[in-house]
């Protein structure tokens, strides 16, 4: 089963849906009339896998996932009711006088329903036995009535009752919904007994249990009992004199150790929240045995620091080798998450790719939070006796942009899982344009905030045109950014990147192989704004810094294309070399590809040349009607023939499209290019569901596939090898193995010969980057300043300094770049 449409109406910020009353084309439904007044409910569309929420602030996305969770089960995830306050405020039925209180409605459509669970619902409803359905709407009304209406036709649906006594019944066969915390992090420390304490073993003193913080406190008031034991009175009874300061002393321990707010800080709840995850990480995800804890807690105890060790090394193996951490968290490979031991406590530090330990407190709280919703991942309890919905709100809180693109990987594994569990639907809340899967647009539902009492509405097409919707709605463009991606795809316009994005988007959508089409969460497609531009921009991602992103580019075949490969191959600074052949393809270079279909006569120049003539003919026809207005009656005429018919006089399909256009509709629509492209995205979407349900297979739209399938393998194949080349060690690193060997083998001093040699092995690791010039400025300057080539016997002098200016020359490149970019 799963949850296919969320209804909610008179909810916090959702009043209810007032474009709909106003649409002429807009039928009632059985379940939206209050007093025989029409109040349709807001409809929230969920996919089968992940929707992705986003919206201004104050747009009501939160109060999306606690209506999921109130619709379904009654309460949200801490347990709350639907009360009267959550009423929207600016309904005209928010009302205080008796008799007119009411509670905001909900609604679910439910779909994908397995033979059991439709007896089970069967079961605690009025539906007779035997009736099959895969699909059902359910209400959830005056807080916990249910109503069940099951859909007969296009427009007919049948009411149920669910009894009073079913209620709880039935929420127990809907899905369950669960939340991965994104305010809990792993703790920098645990006691170790608090983690024996959740595996059932509760055994130790009450100090054991303590944190560091507050074990400290007490050792200081025992501190305090010492100092005063010359102090003792006598007579015992003194001792419960109110005014006494050791009775004061005694109290005051012994109202700390009952006190869990104290025990735990300001927030007890929190902490115990940090504890479990430490526990889950320890015991579920590297699979510790409870008796080795216990053991562990005893060679602390005990100060038997050898087997503590030992234990400790084989717990950081298996805690490595079952987190497999680095998979996800891209930003460094050579990540390590350990245990060390102290006193009574687990203490959690990461090694990263510099060989470093580190505490938790000195690193980012993006690692922390991120390495938190992977462990909740790692150990979520599936449920196999019914489906599962993931709640996330705003997990971009505290993530980095490339930390935000892994955690998708997270939801990813939720929704298709790659073993036996079922997958769960995932719906989370973000701002971030760094949390929208590029990939899949349909995925994405756009809240907004209408005006008095509009309330909050959902934004139809929200991912159309790339995404320009959203712009408004995440308070930023959300488009293609420039340079924010692994690898960036230059291209000469924008045309270039509403058809490279949505064929993209439309292969994947197609199941093909990921070789036959874009990533565009990973690939950033920039356009240059032309063709002239293109070696400028290459040049601005990676022409002046030494650490290069990976970049590739897209050209037509045309001489303003062909004019920029030529700037490409000399027009970097002193005319070297801004980008290798093999990373620049143009569309012509796709000619004689196996597979590829063009019209007769065309030579491929341009992107649009890979469009099939009868969808170009559809997407004209689209174009003038929907753009300007035209009638249905004069676009009739452009059809393939048409199109073909002017290819005898043009070098392009598009120079064909719009001869035929200007023949036709004689001057009174012009095509232009970028429209065009889009027009072209959503005939191709069309044209796929129209077939889809006739089970057909369109001739042109296979065309169109085969075409940019050719295409994405020759981009994927460079983007590759792009990365690779990123990928190998930098001139930097290669250099810094040399001189550190170099020091290794002469730690005291060294002859001047010995030294001319390593510098020799440098220079040989140069090439002909930016990098390179001030490497050899800086090898030729310590030549130079130690007399190197004179008299090569001798030691060279002040070696010290000499070895630290020998450090320096692999940050020669760095500097040198940074300091032109100062004087820019």
């Amino acid at each position: 089963m799963r949850l296919k449409t969320l209804f909610v109406r008179f909810y916090k910020s959702f009043n209810y849906d007032f474009l709909k009353v106003k649409d002429k084309r807009a039928k009632k439904k059985d379940w939206e009339d209050i007093d025989e007044k029409w109040y349709p409910y807001l409809q929230i569309p969920i996919e089968p896998k992940v929707t992705t929420i986003v919206g201004a602030n104050e747009s009501g996305k939160s109060h999306l996932l606690t209506a999921i969770e109130k619709a379904i089960s009654g309460k949200d995830y801490n347990d709350n009711e639907i009360y009267r306050d959550d009423f929207c405020r600016y309904s005209r039925f928010f009302a205080i006088r008796e008799g007119e209180l009411k509670f905001p409605d909900f609604g679910c459509e439910f779909d994908n329903l397995s033979v059991k669970e439709q007896q089970q619902i069967q079961s605690i409803s009025e539906i007779p036995k035997g009736t099959q359905f895969d699909s059902f709407f359910l209400f959830r009304t005056n807080k916990d009535s249910l109503t069940i209406y099951l859909q007969e036709n296009k427009d007919k649906y049948t009411r149920y009752l669910v009894e009073q006594k079913n209620v709880e019944k039935i929420t127990n066969f809907l899905p369950h919904t669960f939340r991965i915390h994104s305010d809990i992090d792993l703790p920098d420390t645990v006691p170790i007994k608090q983690l024996l304490k959740r595996a059932n073993n509760p055994k130790g003193t009450r100090f054991e249990f303590l944190e560091r913080e507050q074990r400290n406190i007490i050792r200081e008031l025992l501190n305090e009992l010492y100092d005063n034991k010359g102090g003792l009175p006598k007579n015992p009874s003194a001792l419960n004199q109110p005014d006494s300061k050791l009775q004061q002393t005694i109290s005051s321990l012994i109202k700390n150790l009952e006190d869990n707010n104290w025990i735990y800080g300001k927030d007890p709840k929190k902490r115990e929240k940090q504890f479990d995850l430490a526990y889950k990480l320890i015991c579920k995800v590297a699979k510790i045995d409870h008796e080795i804890l216990s053991d562990l807690a005893d060679a602390m105890l005990e100060g038997k620091q050898g087997y503590t060790e030992a234990l400790l090394k084989m717990i950081n193996n298996y805690l490595s080798d079952s987190l497999n951490f680095p998979s996800y968290w891209v930003q460094d490979r050579k990540f390590s998450l350990r245990l060390s031991a102290r006193d009574h406590d687990l203490i959690f530090t990461i090694r990263d790719r510099t060989g470093t330990d580190y505490s938790f407190s000195e690193r980012s709280n993006g690692l922390k939070y991120f390495l938190s919703y992977y462990i909740q991942f790692l150990t979520h309890d599936y449920k196999e006796s019914s489906s599962q919905i993931l709640l996330m709100d705003e997990p971009d809180t505290y993530l980095s942009s490339q930390a935000q693109q892994d955690l998708m990987k997270i939801f990813d594994k939720f929704s298709n899982p790659e073993d036996f569990r079922h997958p769960v639907q995932v719906v989370y809340v973000t701002h971030s344009p760094f949390l929208i899967d590029k990939n899949h647009a349909e995925r994405i539902r756009l809240l907004e905030k209408g005006s008095d009492d509009e309330g909050t509405w959902v934004v139809k097409s929200a991912a159309k045109n790339l995404y320009e919707p959203l712009r408004s709605g995440l308070g930023a463009f959300v488009g293609e950014m420039a340079f924010i991606g692994n690898c960036n795809l230059i291209v000469e316009g924008q045309t270039d990147q509403i058809i490279l994005a949505g064929a993209a988007r439309y292969l994947r959508s197609c199941g093909v192989s990921e070789r036959e089409t874009i990533d565009l969460n990973h690939v950033t497609i920039v356009p240059a704004g032309g063709a002239p531009n293109v070696p400028y921009i290459v040049f601005l991602a990676c022409g002046r810094d030494v650490e290069k992103p990976a970049v590739i580019v897209l050209l037509d075949s045309d001489q303003t294309g062909d004019d920029a490969k030529k700037n490409l191959k000399k027009g970097g600074p002193r005319h070297r070399e801004l980008l290798k052949d093999k990373f620049i393809l143009q569309i012509g270079d796709l000619a004689g590809e196996s597979g590829l279909s063009l019209p007769s006569g065309i030579k491929p120049t341009v992107i649009e040349d890979l469009i099939p003539l009868s969808i170009c003919a559809k997407a004209c026809q689209d174009y003038a009607t929907q753009i300007c207005g035209a009638k249905n009656d004069d676009i009739a005429a452009i059809t393939e023939d048409a199109i073909k018919k002017k290819l005898i006089d043009s070098k392009t399909v598009f120079d064909a499209v719009q001869a035929c256009c200007q023949d036709i509709l004689k001057g009174s629509v012009k095509i232009e290019k970028v429209g065009f492209s889009r027009s072209v995205i959503e005939v191709i979407y069309t044209l796929s569901k129209e077939y889809s349900h006739t089970k057909q297979s369109d001739n042109a739209l296979q065309e169109f596939e085969n075409n940019f399938k050719l295409l994405f393998r020759r981009i994927e194949r460079m983007q590759r090898e792009a990365e690779n080349e990123r990928k190998e060690k930098r001139l930097s690193q290669k250099i810094d193995d040399v001189i550190q060997q170099f020091i290794k083998d002469h730690p005291h001093s060294a002859r001047r010969e010995d030294a001319i040699a390593r510098l020799e092995d440098i220079e040989s690791r140069l090439d002909d980057s930016l990098e390179s010039d001030p490497i050899k400025s800086a090898i030729q300057d310590i030549r130079r300043d130690y007399k190197l080539d004179i008299e090569m016997t001798k030691t060279i002098d002040n070696y010290e300094k000499f070895k630290e200016d020998l450090e320096k020359i692999k940050y020669a490149g760095k500097l040198a770049s940074q300091k032109q970019e100062e004087e820019e």
